[in-house]
This record gives structure tokens, sequence and C-alpha cells, in this order.
């Protein structure tokens, strides 16, 4: 028997635990899940009772309806406690099995201990642990190739808009490349400093031109002086 100075267990702690719970978030959408499968179940326990000729169909039908939504609602509250307990705001693949395969052992018993009784218990949390652990997986594996569609249309969706020449040089044989923003600006300073040595060259040709002038202009004059003093 724990007693009430146990700290792993008393009054405080549950208070503690049950005001950090957060029950908006949790309950009112196991309601919504028991609510749904609340319906398949009264109309599963509709027509299994017309076929199985049940001598009371209207109370098989609402019982079938509860123990549905029993089993639904009990589903979603217990794995998303399981996830919030365990601190999995964006649990992984691996983490939703096992909190639903838990969650699924956990509503089975108590279902069965509620409504079938407890010999049922065991059987009954087997059971629902193979369904979480089933039907988890497989969720996983459809949101898996879900996502993986997705991001395919997204890449096709980007190569529709690009244009015909950007879709080729994205190409892995093309012998053109798609140049970035920074990768354009660095060709053109390449080239710009290109055409700045060519002018410096230019520069310097015209200098030495310049200078081959001024040398054979001074010499024709002097020439021309040296002939006028001979006279």
């Amino acid at each position: 028997m724990t007693s009430e100075n146990d700290p792993g267990f008393n009054s405080k702690t549950v208070y503690k635990y049950l005001s950090r719970y957060p029950a908006t978030s949790i309950l009112i959408p196991a309601l919504k899940v028991g609510a749904l499968t609340g319906t398949t179940g009264l109309l599963t326990g509709g027509v299994a009772a017309v076929l199985r000729s049940s001598p009371t169909p209207a109370l098989f039908t609402v019982a079938s309806g509860i123990q549905w939504f029993a089993l639904g609602g009990t589903f979603s509250a217990t794995r998303s406690t399981l996830l919030w307990q365990w601190d999995l705001p964006s649990p992984t693949p691996e983490e939703r099995v096992v909190a639903s395969s838990s969650a699924g052992g956990i509503t089975g018993a108590t279902v069965a201990a509620v409504f079938r009784g407890h010999r049922n218990v065991i059987p009954g949390a087997l059971v629902f642990t193979l369904f979480g652990y089933v039907g988890q997986t497989v969720f996983n594996k459809l949101d898996a190739r879900y996502s993986e569609q997705v991001a395919v249309d997204i890449q096709k969706e980007k190569r529709e808009k690009k244009g015909f020449w950007n879709r080729v040089a994205d190409m892995e044989w093309s012998p053109m490349k798609r140049l970035s923003d920074e990768e354009y600006g660095n060709m053109l300073k390449e080239r710009l400093l290109r055409v700045e040595a060519d002018i410096a060259l230019v520069d310097e040709e015209l200098e030495k031109l310049r200078l081959e002038e001024r040398v054979t202009n001074a010499r024709d004059e002097n020439i021309a002086v040296a002939k006028k003093n001979g006279k």
C-alpha cells in the first residue's frame, strides 16, 4: 500500500500531472474519433443484427455502437497520451508504431474487461496490440509513399516552371550549364578583366606608335634643318 509520504505517488504528484495534461487537445479529438467509430459500429451492428436474426436488433445495434465508440475513443486518447507523456511532438515512424501498439493493447484490455469480462482481457490486449502494430505500419508505408509522390510532383512542377533551355541545362548529359546569379556575376567580372587587359595592351601599342611617330618627326625635322643650314 502506498503511503501519503511516498514521493513517487501522492496527491500532489497526481495534481501536478493532471494540471499539465492537455485534456482539450487529447480528449476532444478522441471524442471525435469515438463518434466516428461509434457510428460505424451502429451501422455494422444493425447489419449484423439483421443477418443473425437477433431477437433484439435495436439492443444489439446500440451495444455494438457503444463498444466501437469505446474502442475508437480509448485508442485515440491513449495513443495521444503516450506520445505526450514520452514528449514526442514529432514522433518518428518507429515511435508511432510503438505508441499505436501500446495504445491498442491498453484499449483491447480495457474494453474487453468492461464489456466481455476478465477472461477476455489478455486475448483482447493481444489482438488489439497486433491491430495497432499492423495498422500503424501500413499507414506509415502509405504516408511515406504519399510524401514521396508529393516531392516528385513538386519537383515536376518546378521543372515545368523552368524554361526549355533551363531544363536542358539541368540534364546530366547536357553540354550546357545553367549559371546561378553569383556564377554569372563572376563570369562577367572575368570578361571585364580580360577587356581591360586588352585595352591596356592597345594603349601600350598606341603609345609605342606615338613615340615612333615623334621620333620620326624629330628626325625629319633635323634632316630638314641640316639641309637648310647646308645651303
